[in-house]
Formats: C-alpha cells, structure tokens, sequence
C-alpha cells in the first residue's frame, strides 16, 4: 500500500465552543491522501436518483505480476463512485477470478463532520478489499476476471484491471500458442467467433500494468509489451468497449505473492519474422526509426534489412497483403504519420513489393486511449510503425 503523508488543515472554534471545520484526509491503496475541509453543520445525504454506474477493480496480486498500483483516474474513481452510492467491486486475478468484496456507501450522519467519518470508514474498506484481492488459484485467467467485472460493474459502468496481461490459461495460454506474434484483430475476431469474449458493452474499460511482469517472469522488452498492449486493445474492442483507456505508467514492483505458482511464459524476442496473420511493431527507437520530425529513416540500412525480410515474405506468398500504419507523439503534426506510412511502403516497392501494400497515417495514438489529449509520458510509445499481414 502507497500512500503519501496528509496535509494539514487548519482549524477554528466558534464560541459555542464546538469544532467548525474538519479535514478529512483519506488514504486509499497506491494513492496521494488528499483532504477535504468540512463545516460541522446539520444535514442530510441522500444517494443521487439514479445511483452512479457500478465500478470494478480486478487486481492481478499473484506471482510474477507486479504489485498492483492504482493510476490517480481510478483512484478519483473511486471516490466519485462512492459519492454517488454506486456498487464497487473487487475481483481477484488468478486462475479462478471471482469476486472478494462488494459494496454501496451509506449513512445516517446528520452533521458534516460524522459524514466526513463515514466517507473515511467506507474508504478505508475499499482500500482493504483491493488489498484483500490476492490470488487464491494457480494460474492466470485475465479474460475471465474481465467477464466477472464486466458483469459486477453493470451496464455503463467501469471495468478497471489492473495487470501484466500475461494469461496462462485457456484459451489465451501464452505458454502454448505464440499469440504476440499473430495479428491482435484477428486474435480478438476468432474470440469473438467463437463467443469466448465477455461482454463489455456500453461500459467503459481502463487496464493498467499491461506487458509489465515480476520475477521469475522475464521482463518483456518493449516490442512484446506494445504488441500485448495491441493485443487487450483489441480484444476489448471486440467484446463491446468504445476507445479503452490504456495506461502504460511503468510498474517495476515486486510480486504482491509469490503463490499460488503461476507458470512462467516464454516471449519471442530478437528480430521480427513476418508470416501470416502477424502485427509486427516498430518502435521508433527501433530499426524502422525515423528523424525527429521528418519521414526520413534514422538508419536506412536497418531499415532496409528488416523491411528485405517483410518483402521476401510477400514474394513467397501470393495470396499475402501488407497494411503499414504510421504513429506519431503529438496532435496537430500534419501528415506526419502518414509520410513516415508512405516511406516504409515505398521502401518495401524499392526493394520488389510492388503490390498489396497499404499505408495509413493513424495520427497520434493509440495509447492511453485515441481520444485522450496529448500527454508528453505517452509520447515515446505512440512513436511507431506497424506492419500488418494478413493471407
């Protein structure tokens, strides 16, 4: 639990020789203590009519998934939910999720300052159910915590999960199928085919912790990261969720536990290899690199050796068709992205891949959602090109 010192509020006495103004300062799990001034005057709360949309929170606390952190949006939440007798919920990541808690605030406080305590008191148990959230089955199950808190937040309401994203069971069993190497869409449609996907429609889906794991799982290097990413983007998408918010503040903590076990996941790494129906990602501090600013290549002979391997590719398989999309970090560049798309696809046509090549500028995005304003953190990652094949 991280929480930083309270501030202090002033306080003052009337003549009636009772306290006029409290400050209630509450810690919640991964979260800044803030405090809020309150004058001790008669009142009454009544819960808004309709009460605010369901929020829940499924935490990967198990083994070789960081400590779960709380970005401030949820954590903000939390209180706007609370204060709006919504249900709040805590799920548990493993290979079983289920729910461990639930609960509505409410209150007979007749003054502002037993209020304030009542709001504390039902604070502190949100804090200690997300706490409590810790793994109690082998494994990883993330698509099924995310049907649990798809059902338990409710229509319109907010499903936050808190993860690496590594799933070790079926049918997403990164141990068994090279899943960060197929193309994420087309991992979401068979989902969705085969009705294996929760349904997230018409509620609003955060993930953060996404591609960052614990000992004795290997770190992820940033092309697998971004491509898991792409991945629980996508199969959100599927199930229903309009532009989900990605956070992808880094999390290098330990495990919360280090039991039940949670098997350990294998990830390609090195060079892409370019087959049917894969997503490969280029960072932009990658081989297909490009200057600040401009469509032209960092270094054209990296760019020039990966790029010879995506046209051999295309050449050995005539039925194979290529989609080059361009990223850039900001808003307001222009066709920035769209000339870096062009560029890759005139140097796959240079190098002999003369058909069933597109490129598309996407803009800025797509992280932490791509209708989210420009924030300098997010830059570096949606600074990429990615390359589509499909057969």
């Amino acid at each position: 639990m991280l929480t930083d010192r309270p501030s202090a509020q002033g306080m003052m006495t009337h003549r009636s020789a009772r306290i006029a103004a409290l400050a209630l300062c509450v810690p919640l799990v991964g979260a800044i203590t803030g405090c809020i001034p309150l004058i001790d005057d008669k009142f009454t709360f009544n819960c808004p009519q309709p009460a605010a949309a369901g929020l829940a929170i499924a935490v990967g606390a198990r083994a070789n998934s960081p400590a779960p952190a709380l970005p401030t949006d949820v954590r903000k939440l939390i209180v706007d939910t609370m204060n709006g007798c919504g249900k709040i919920t805590a799920i548990r990541v493993d290979g079983r999720p289920s729910i461990v808690d639930a609960a509505v605030f409410g209150t007979q406080a007749r003054t502002k300052s037993n209020f304030a305590i009542d709001q504390k008191a039902f604070l502190d148990r949100a804090s200690a159910m997300i706490a409590n959230a810790k793994a109690g089955a082998p494994e990883a199950n993330v698509l099924k915590a995310l049907s649990v808190a798809s059902d338990a937040a409710g229509p319109g309401g907010t499903v936050v999960l808190v993860d690496s994203g590594v799933q070790t069971t079926a049918p997403l069993d990164f141990r068994r199928n090279d899943l960060l190497s197929r193309r994420p869409a087309a991992v979401a449609k068979l989902l969705k085919q085969q009705r294996l996907l929760p349904n997230l429609s018409g509620r609003k889906v955060i993930m953060t912790g996404l591609g960052y794991t614990a000992m004795p799982q290997e770190p992820l290097d940033d092309r697998n990261r971004s491509t898991l990413m792409n991945l629980w983007r996508e199969i959100v998408l599927a199930a229903g969720a309009t532009d989900p918010v990605i956070d992808s503040n880094a999390n290098t903590a330990d495990s919360a536990v280090t039991s039940p076990t949670v098997s350990v996941v294998k990830f390609v790494v090195g060079d892409i290899q370019p087959r049917c129906d894969t997503l490969a990602v280029f960072p932009d501090d990658g081989a297909v690199g490009f200057v600040p600013d401009q469509a032209r290549f960092r270094d054209p002979e990296a760019a020039h050796k990966i790029l010879a391997r995506f046209v051999a590719f295309l050449r050995e398989n005539p039925t194979a068709q290529a989609v080059v999309r361009g990223y850039v970090a900001h808003y307001g560049s222009g066709d920035l992205s769209q000339r870096r798309a062009d560029r890759v696809k005139q140097e796959l046509a240079t190098l002999g891949a003369t058909r069933r090549i597109t490129a598309n500028g996407m803009g800025w995005g797509p992280y932490p959602s791509v209708s989210a304003p420009p924030d300098a953190k997010y830059d570096q990652k949606n600074r990429m090109v990615t390359i589509e094949v499909s057969c």
